[in-house]
This record gives structure tokens, sequence and C-alpha cells, in this order.
């Protein structure tokens, strides 16, 4: 080898070893960042860089692959043919498409950074405007492409986990399934990929060990109680009246609560489709009844009744035992996503009016 050919090569090793090289030079000896409840995604640092990979939650292999690098470090130093997608951090133009996720952008005091969002009259949080950018489920792609956003979060689901049409824009497309985790401290936990995405990882690793504290503080409440209440959750939708399984996020919300779902054989992570007849004849005396609704106005048992006439044979129904959120007013979705301390609490005083607890109801009033 001559002496030019050696220093091309020490050249280029020192490049690799540099903040900028490309995926495929990332070390195998990386720090895992610890996520103590989150299932589906793993993140290890390597130097300033930090590669996220997000489980498929429907099936095998990866719903995502992101290389997160600095902004300081320049654009361009990813390897589309990782199949790993690089984003420039900390974001300074992204496209939001749900409240979920704009509602703790806006906490972590980084509502500047939202360009654009999806459905901007479900979106309570924002104090500026933005580009909208239509439906989440069919958005505008000329109003995206105008907007050219840095990347964009978007809420995958089972029959399309792709985006394909999205991801044909160039744009890093981050997908945001945390909704999928099995547990609320699970999902809740996500929050630590989305504040190194706005450059706020300190302020959201410290924001999910305060919501920790607090929701074990709760639990502890209901540890030795005696009398753990059924409950029935929700209404018809169609024909179907969806119950939450034993496992499902807000199952383990329930038993926390020192409560239980009505339905205790249904053993699912997710929710369990029932027809009326299958809820009253297991369920027809359950003690507690939580009903989530969208409207102007609060809703009374009297119009709770009229909806269907097997409402009003339910012992909770009859016993005036019925909990209503309006989603609308309370910015329920918006919200409890990353705090499911504020549910656990409300569950909490609903079902254990005993308990002392110095926090107002944060989203359920009983109906009237």
């Amino acid at each position: 080898m001559n002496k030019s050919s050696l220093l091309l090569g020490l050249l280029l090793l020192l490049l690799s070893c540099k903040g900028g090289g490309t995926a495929e030079n990332l070390s195998d000896v990386g720090d895992t960042i610890r996520l103590q409840y989150a299932r589906n995604i793993t993140m290890v640092r390597y130097g300033n860089r930090i590669k996220v990979e997000l489980a498929n939650p429907w099936g095998k292999g990866l719903l995502g692959s992101y290389l997160l690098v600095p902004r300081t470090e320049g654009v361009g130093m990813g390897n589309p043919s990782s199949g790993m997608q690089q984003v420039t951090i900390p974001l300074e133009n992204a496209l939001v498409f749900t409240a979920v996720h704009c509602g703790l952008i806006c906490e972590l005091g980084m509502e500047d950074c939202i360009g654009g969002v999806c459905e901007r009259q479900y979106i309570h949080c924002l104090t500026k405007d933005v580009v909208d950018c239509g439906n989440g489920m069919s958005p505008n792609q000329e109003r995206i492409i105008q907007l050219n956003p840095d990347a964009m979060l978007v809420s995958p689901f089972e029959s399309n986990t792709g985006h394909d049409k999205l991801g044909q824009l160039g744009i890093p497309v981050i997908e945001c399934a945390e909704y999928m985790e099995p547990t609320a401290l699970g999902r809740a936990e996500w929050m630590k990929f989305y504040g190194l995405l706005v450059g706020k990882e300190k302020e959201a690793n410290a924001m999910f060990d305060a919501l920790v504290a607090r929701y074990d503080s709760l639990k502890a409440l209901t540890v030795h109680v005696t009398k753990r209440p059924r409950i029935i959750s929700e209404t018809l939708y169609g024909n179907v009246w969806y119950q939450p399984g034993v496992n499902s996020p807000i199952g383990q919300v329930y038993a926390d609560a020192g409560a239980m779902t009505a339905f205790p054989k249904y053993v699912q992570t997710g929710s369990v489709p029932l027809s009326a007849e299958q809820v009253y004849a297991e369920a027809y005396d359950a003690e507690v009844w939580l009903v989530r609704y969208d409207g102007k106005n609060p809703k009374t048992l009297t119009q709770l009744g009229a909806e269907a006439d097997i409402y009003s044979r339910f012992e909770a129904f009859r016993q005036h035992n019925v909990w209503g959120c309006n989603v609308s007013a309370s910015h329920f979705y918006e919200r409890s996503p990353f705090h499911p301390d504020r549910l656990l609490s409300d569950v909490i005083q609903i079902c254990h009016p005993e308990i002392s607890l110095p926090r107002p109801m944060y989203y359920y009033e009983v109906l009237k």
C-alpha cells in the first residue's frame, strides 16, 4: 500500500468514527436506554445518535426503524438501504396527526415545533395557527408538500402500518403505536421517545418518573380494600358493546383502583365485542357503570335510558351510579393516555368514596 492510499484509509476511518457516519457504522456496543414498562420500543444510544426500533404489535418484524441525528450534525448521513429512516432532532416543523401527541408536545413546552396537524377541530392545546392537513385517514398531500415538515407523527393501525403514500413523500414517518402497549404505564413511557424527538429528553424522563410515583401511591391506597366493585364500560356501538379485557390497560387500571371489570372471564389484552344480551346476562347487577360521550351539555340518566331500552334495567342505572365522561369538555383523549394516574384517581374515587383523595375528579361526574 502506498503512502497516499494509507492516508486515504486513515481519513475514511476517522470520518466513520464521527457522528456523521451512516447507519451501518453504528457499533454493537451502544448504551440501551432503559424502559421499565414499554414493550414495543427499544432505544440505543451511540454517542450523539440514537437508534430506535418499534416492534410490529400486529405481527412479526419491525413497524419502524429510525436513526435520530442531532441537528448540529447536519443532514444526509443516513443510508436508505439500511431500512432505517433518519430523523433530524429536535424537530422544528413537525406534522402531528393526533390530539394526544399534540397534547404531550405542548405539555413539554414545544408547541412551536408543531407546524401542522390533522383534524384541527379536535385539538385544544394549540395557541398558534398551524396548517390543517385534513383527515388523518386521508390527509391532504398538497398541504403536506407545502408544509414540508421534518417528520410526520402518525397513528398506525393494523391494516395500514406502512403508510405507503406518506412514505413516498420522502419525509420521515414516525409510527406512534404506543396505544398498542399492553399496560397504561407502558403506553405512557413512550413519552421518553417523543421527548427525544422534540429536544426535551430530561423533561420527559422527569415527567414520567413523577407519573409513576403518583400512580404507585394511588395504587397503594387500594391494596387492602375488601370489596372490589364490578364495572360496566361504555355503551352499545351499533349492535356491539365493547368491554375491556382483564389484561387490557383499562382493565388493569380498574384492578389497580381496587375494582374489576364485570367480565372476569375475558382475559384479553384489548376490548371484547359483546352483544347487549351478553352484557346484561353477565353484568346486570354490576355496581358501577362508566360511560364516555361527546356533547355540549352533560348527559343525564334520562337521556341515557332513552338510547336503548335495556339500559334502564341495569342495577347501576337503577341505583344512579352511572358516571359519565364528556370527552370534549374534559379533553379525555388528548390528556389521559400520558396521564393514566388521573384516570386511576377518578376510578378510585368512584369505586371507593371512603378513600379520601385531595384531588378533584379529572374526567368523570355522576349522571343526574
